[in-house]
């Protein structure tokens, strides 16, 4: 055929590709094979297709050292193959450089020179790691490193760092490619795992890494600037902007001292940008939270100032907005010149300030603590272990419990080394037993971790109760020398907040429930006994010697009032017919509950949602805006699904769910505050994927859908007001509407990390601000003339696709929602996402 007869027009072009031989042919491979080598390769194959890699195949392959050039004929035959595009392990071309590179170990025959940089390009032409290795072996590449190199950083320039890193860790070309040229992109592409696979592979690589990227978290490096400059010198695309600003950066050098076991304080810039944020997290417990007692403050700033030199500073800048007196104190301690202070306290005059704490008075707590839940047992009642003959004395109480609460208690780490356990609670019914690990923590001590792990954490007879007691058993036995073998979790080992959550699902009714979350265990013991935890002590230094009184009071209660929560638990399952142990015993198995009928309190209101399956019409939903991503997929079933306000708080939730008759989805676990409106109204969806958390809701409200359910209510709007628009319909509004054309533009921000989720998060912090690189779009202004027939403006957005689908689908229809003005239709791609999931819960029987 003519090349002309290819191109329609004369401003069209083919660009003709060589072929693979061709290509090698040009760079000094001779892919020809005589008749006797085509012979002895068809029967190669044949015998490979039928015995795989054996001792046949292994026959008849040792025939090719009988050839002159096997290097060359082995290259060759590689090409040929027909599985070369996918060279596996198992594969025929992976074979056969396999078994040559064997035997020329043995037998110490070099390659031509001429052959190593085809055999490069046949590796390079592969994204098969190990296939790439023992090809460099094999023909020695490693000697071609000056022809190499060009070539990889093309590559690189064609934004293939993947293949780039690959072959720098087959070559070995560390020397010659800068670490942030290589993997800078990938970091910018937040291909974290081709960055491990290159460190696994180069180890000697994570040191030069962690010293770039800690220079990145210098305060004083604009980051956005680097960025930006480097961006300009390499063609880098799919830029995940959000990844690049000091937090997230700090989280990653963080993530990589963790797995290759680099101290994180080699990292001077993160441990110090950790310190600050710590310090910025006591600043905001002290004086916005009202949470830091001062002997705590004093302890814990000292502390990090003394560890972390540079922050003093910088501290005193954050402290200056809340407090000047303490500003002042603090820059005295730290030494700091009068011409570096805040304008503020410049003009003051820096006073003696003594950094000495008052011991707190142990009578005088029950004013500090007239508001918070109090130690129930004599303070003569806790015992601290700090000599040998008490540590005999608590193995012997312990024996006699069937049941014992655990806690323990660490220096809060600012991020630089990782803080020991310093304290471990042990409570009984009658005592609390604090062991001094400092003092225990010797070789000469092994002896007695070894009869306390015998006679308690192994003894599975006795109940040890925790607060997130697997993470409290993970860090005893990384730090205590003599209970590194302990188990974290299994029989014997019960954590009170899996507990309470089984219950909670399980119907258990809680009287006086407030609008609380039951997720820390100060607010548990608020829900059970109407007061808080005092946790003024809880960032502790819990390292220095002696401890306050109020320390030791704070872990005692810590711990005992964990005894005193199952306790009355364990009285509420008795009085609603609920089986304690047998819930007990499945969270310590984690099992989940067979087929058990879940009880009610007589006085609350029977189940809403009966087991009888019920049509998606039937159902009513609340959704939390957290879960606010699954209102499509419950929609297109044709379930009435709304969005609960972020900021509605849980009380008027509950009466909006009462007055439209509504279940609620919830992504945290919730208690409901209202008798009138039943506990298993309330539906616990726990993180996962969509499929297991749609599975959940249908099977909790027993809901069947069906074919006819689909697609009834609007996924935007939640109204049932769709009109089917077949061509000619669409036809008319397209028609109106060509003239305008719809214009999206960006803008950027992103938002503050400060105080994320979970406030113990800022002690961890990296940043004060946040970089800002993102755009959304804005909306675009619409004709008034297109407007659906309840005058609603239609959405002009997607108008050229759904003309293009209509284009080349005129007998299918579209849908139209009259009160929002949105266009659906089947080939959309979120359609087609929401369906492929929700068909697999379709009952096509009915």
């Amino acid at each position: 055929m003519n090349l002309s007869d290819l191109c329609s027009s004369s401003h069209q072009s083919v660009k003709i590709v060589p072929s693979i031989e061709d290509s090698l042919k040009a760079i000094g491979l001779d892919t020809h094979l005589s008749e006797e080598v085509k012979l002895w390769f068809n029967q190669l194959q044949v015998t490979w297709q039928t015995w795989r890699k054996s001792s046949a195949v292994e026959n008849i392959f040792n025939l090719l050292y009988n050839f002159e050039e096997p290097h060359r004929i082995a290259l060759a035959c590689t090409i040929k193959c027909q599985e070369f595009k996918d060279c596996k392990p198992k594969s025929l071309p992976y074979y056969i450089i396999e078994s040559l590179q064997k035997w020329c170990e043995v037998h110490k025959r070099p390659p031509k020179d001429s052959l190593k940089l085809p055999a490069f390009h046949i590796a390079a032409m592969q994204r098969n790691q190990q296939f790439l290795i023992m090809v460099v072996k094999t023909f020695n590449i490693k000697t071609i490193k000056s022809e190499i190199l060009p070539l990889v950083k093309d590559i690189m320039k064609n934004d293939d760092c993947k293949q780039a890193s690959q072959i720098v860790s087959a070559l070995e070309l560390y020397d010659d490619i800068p670490i942030e040229d290589l993997i800078f992109p990938l970091i910018l592409q937040d291909k974290i795992n081709v960055i491990d696979e290159y460190l696994t592979d180069s180890p000697g690589q994570v040191r030069p890494l962690l010293e770039f990227l800690d220079s990145l978290l210098n305060k004083k490096c604009a980051i956005r600037d680097y960025v930006q400059k480097f961006l300009e010198d390499h063609k880098v695309y799919n830029i995940k902007y959000e990844k690049i600003h000091h937090k997230p950066l700090g989280k990653l050098v963080a993530r990589l001292c963790s797995k290759y076991n680099v101290p994180v304080d080699t990292c001077q810039n993160l441990s110090k940008n950790r310190t600050t944020g710590g310090l910025k997290y006591l600043i905001y417990q002290k004086y916005v939270e009202h949470n830091v007692s001062a002997s705590v403050w004093d302890d814990l700033v000292k502390d990090s100032l003394n560890r972390a030199e540079g922050c003093a500073e910088e501290f005193i800048n954050m402290l200056v907005d809340y407090d000047h007196g303490e500003a002042i104190k603090w820059a005295t301690y730290s030494k700091i010149e009068d011409s570096k202070l805040p304008l503020a306290l410049q003009n003051l005059s820096i006073k003696e300030n003594s950094t000495e704490v008052q011991e707190e008075n142990w009578e005088n707590k029950e004013n500090s603590l007239r508001n918070y839940y109090e130690l129930s047992i004599d303070k003569n009642s806790i015992v601290i272990i700090d000599a040998a003959e008490k540590f005999y004395d608590l193995l012997t109480s312990i024996r006699t419990c069937n049941l014992v609460s655990i806690d323990c208690e660490w220096k809060p780490s600012f991020g630089a080394v990782q803080s020991q356990v310093a304290l471990i609670q042990i409570a009984t019914p009658i005592s609390v037993y604090l062991i001094d690990t400092f003092i225990f923590n010797e070789k000469q001590y092994a002896s007695f971790w070894y009869q306390l792990n015998k006679s308690l954490f192994e003894n599975d007879e006795i109940i040890k109760l925790g607060f997130g007691l697997e993470q409290d058993l993970k860090e005893i036995k990384a730090s205590v020398a003599g209970l590194q073998n302990i188990k974290i979790k299994g029989e014997g080992l019960l954590d009170l907040s899996t507990l309470w959550k089984s219950l909670t699902e399980y119907g258990l009714y809680i009287p006086n429930s407030s609008d609380i979350e039951g997720h820390g265990l100060s607010s548990i013991v608020q829900i059970c006994f109407g007061v808080p935890l005092e946790k003024s002590e809880q960032c502790s230094n819990w390292e220095l010697r002696p401890l306050r009184n109020t320390q030791i009071y704070y872990a005692a209660l810590d711990a005992f009032v964990l005894l005193e929560i199952y306790n009355y638990l364990q009285t509420l399952c008795t009085e609603q017919n609920i089986n304690f142990e047998e819930i007990c015993n499945e969270v310590m198995l984690d099992k989940k509950p067979k087929n058990v009928k879940r009880c009610k309190a007589n006085h609350k209101l029977e189940v809403m949602a009966c087991n009888i399956p019920k049509t998606a019409i039937d159902l009513s939903l609340l959704v939390e805006a957290d879960l606010s991503y699954l209102i499509g997929y419950l929609r297109y079933c044709g379930i009435d699904t709304v969005v609960m306000p972020s900021k509605m708080v849980w009380h008027d939730a509950i009466d909006l769910a009462l007055s439209e008759d509504r279940n609620i989805l919830t992504s945290k676990l919730k208690l409901t505050c209202s008798s009138k409106y039943p506990q298993n109204s309330i539906l616990y969806v726990e993180k996962g994927n969509i499929k297991d958390q749609i599975k959940k809701i249908y099977t909790t409200f027993y809901v069947v859908i069906t074919q006819a359910d689909l697609f009834k209510r609007c996924l935007y709007c939640n109204c049932v007001d769709l009109r089917t628009m077949n061509f000619k319909d669409f036809l008319d509004i397209y028609n109106k509407c060509q003239m305008l054309e719809s214009t999206q533009t960006a803008r950027s921000k992103y938002n503050s990390d400060d105080f994320e989720d979970d406030p113990l998060d800022d002690f961890f912090s990296d940043s004060d601000e946040d970089e800002k690189f993102i755009s959304h779009p804005i909306c675009h202004n619409q004709s008034e003339k297109c407007v659906t027939s309840k005058g609603a403006l239609i959405d002009l957005s997607n108008l050229q696709k759904v003309y293009s689908f209509y284009h080349s689908n005129q007998n299918k229809s579209v849908l139209l929602c009259e009160n929002c003005g949105k266009f659906y239709w089947e080939e959309e791609e979120s359609i087609k996402s929401i369906s492929e999931i929700v068909s697999q819960f379709v009952n096509n029987d009915t």
